[in-house]
């Protein structure tokens, strides 16, 4: 792995989710850029090792990117017509009220806007492979945690310093009234920000309890030479955690709960090595994080769950109304193409702003890929994930605390932004996309047997 492949890959991780969470276009084509430059300058073009483990995941993503291509390339209309009648109607009637003749289209609405996110899809792909190769070197690894978690710091206080102050938005960008009061850090949507946070939280949590040795008492606790290490990483999961809550995200909150218990699930075999210290740090979590609440009001928070009805309805609208284009269009409509198809079929409402998405990520992965392409990467996942914990119980927690909790932290934010994504759009954002593909590499390459190679 060339110098140049780990700076570029550190500085992606570390700036990706500064510039708005590279929302606009331009930005995350410029990161799109930076992730290619990153593999060919560090993992190359040639074949990876065998690995059989794999294999399946691989071919679903495989079938997954060869499918996405295929839907941005322009058909004869006689074939249009087959694969998507309803597209190869109103392109029919366009043409008829212009006065045009029928040419080549593409089963995507806008094959432009489908190919471009095609590329930046692939281009995380590509930077898996990158992180995946980082990972088998531990200090490399920890380096990239420890970005993580720093960057995860910041955005934290600077949300802080939002929810303290209502008035303020989002670096230059004061004119967003719908989400002031809420902490945002940089990603202006609050939803989005808690995203990033259940992602980035488990892995401090991970860290914190792989410094830890077999402690049988509490006063070998209190005399650990470690104890102000993870005192310190224990204020910065607090901090994490209230941050959270004070983005208001239902969703957001309830997820982060979600990824605690699928934390405790999984590492149970090596708290119970140590549970005396375990039980020590939770406990001053707890107890600390209580305080902090008590003195920042959040009524506010806990009135926003009493909305859940009326901002639920809107939710449960769009969905029916999506679920007329999966019945119109079973095999997709294009990546990055539901804004453009939505509003024709929005008959529920609501009305008074533009749907851009259908804050539901697999809802839209269906709509935009069809049955083909989400069932490729749905079964790619699932096989991943159920994989991961089969392998997690066969670490060896005693000989390697470190990987051990790092995988148990990776899983625990994969499994929390994994239901997050069936009440908002975290995964169209491409600062938690990358994110996402790094907790997917370091989980890959702490539950990897020291005897197997290749991502």
């Amino acid at each position: 792995m060339s110098k140049l492949s780990k700076f570029i890959t550190l500085f992606v991780i570390m700036t990706i989710p500064i510039p708005f969470a590279a929302v606009q276009p331009w930005v995350w084509s410029f990161y799109a850029m930076l992730m290619i430059i990153a593999f060919i300058t560090g993992v190359g073009i040639k074949r990876p090792p065998a690995n059989s483990r794999n294999k399946y995941a691989k071919m679903g993503m495989a079938v997954f990117f060869i499918w996405a291509l295929f839907l941005c390339i322009p058909l004869p209309s006689s074939l249009l017509s087959i694969l998507s009648p309803v597209r190869a109607e109103k392109l029919a009637k366009a043409w008829e009220l212009i006065g045009s003749a029928a040419s080549y289209q593409a089963i995507s609405y806008s094959h432009q806007d489908a190919l471009a996110w095609w590329t930046f899809l692939l281009s995380l792909a590509l930077f898996y492979l990158v992180i995946r190769k980082l990972c088998d070197d531990k200090k490399t690894l920890k380096q990239i945690v420890v970005i993580m978690i720093a960057i995860g710091l910041v955005e934290s206080f600077y949300g802080i310093v939002q929810a303290l102050i209502p008035s303020m938005g989002v670096l230059w960008v004061d004119y967003i009234q719908a989400y002031l009061g809420s902490a945002r850090g940089t990603f202006i949507n609050r939803n989005n920000f808690a995203g990033f946070l259940e992602m980035v939280w488990p892995l401090a949590l991970g860290l914190t309890l792989s410094m830890t040795g077999r402690i049988h008492s509490i006063k070998m606790v209190l005399h650990s030479d470690r104890l102000n290490r993870q005192a310190l990483m224990a204020l910065c999961i607090i901090v994490f955690l209230l941050t959270l809550i004070l983005t208001r995200s239902r969703a957001g909150i309830l997820c982060g709960m979600v990824g605690f218990i699928a934390f405790f699930l999984m590492a149970r075999p090596g708290m119970r090595k140590q549970s005396k210290q375990f039980q020590v740090m939770l406990g001053g979590i707890v107890i600390f994080l209580a305080i902090y609440t008590m003195i920042i009001d959040i009524r506010p928070v806990i009135q926003r769950f009493f909305t859940i009805a009326s901002d639920g309805s809107s939710r449960l609208n769009i969905w029916r109304d999506s679920l007329m284009i999966i019945r119109d269009h079973p095999l997709g409509i294009g990546l990055h193409n539901y804004g453009n198809v939505i509003e024709i079929y929005n008959q529920t409402g609501p009305y008074n702003k533009t749907i851009g998405y259908a804050h539901n990520d697999y809802l839209q992965l269906l709509i935009e890929i069809g049955w083909i392409g989400f069932l490729a990467l749905a079964g790619a996942m699932l096989f991943v994930m159920a994989n991961a914990v089969r392998r997690i119980r066969d670490i060896n927690f005693r000989k390697d605390p470190f990987r051990f909790y790092l995988t148990v932290g990776a899983f625990s934010g994969i499994a929390s932004i994994g239901v997050h994504c069936l009440f908002d759009f975290n995964l169209q954002i491409p600062a938690n996309c990358v994110y996402f593909v790094v907790l997917l590499a370091i989980l890959n390459a702490c539950t990897q047997p020291p005897n197997e190679a290749g991502p």
